[in-house]
């Protein structure tokens, strides 16, 4: 049990540049469930047609940063995973 607690620390240790690229792939991740299900809400609510347009473009904005956002993550990660690791063993 205790080994377990030690290799989730050496983990984060290791990793610990990688923590902003995976918080933010989750949180993508999390916007676009949440949104999906939002956004139909709001589709089915809409009281006027310019409220509607205007939902309509805030979410594409939403969208399109958030595209952005895993572009960079993931950018981030694969370079950071792909590179050899050069650690002294001892």
């Amino acid at each position: 049990m205790g080994t377990d607690k030690a290799q989730s620390n050496d983990w984060l240790k290791d990793n610990r540049g990688a923590l902003p690229s995976i918080i933010a792939v989750i949180a993508v991740t999390v916007f676009w469930a949440v949104g999906g299900i939002g956004e139909i809400r709001y589709l089915a609510d809409a009281s006027s047609f310019m409220a509607l347009l205007t939902g309509l473009y805030i979410v594409l904005a939403a969208m399109a940063v958030s595209i952005i956002i895993t572009t960079l993550a993931l950018t981030d990660l694969a370079g950071r995973y792909a590179r050899p690791r050069n650690r002294r063993e001892g």
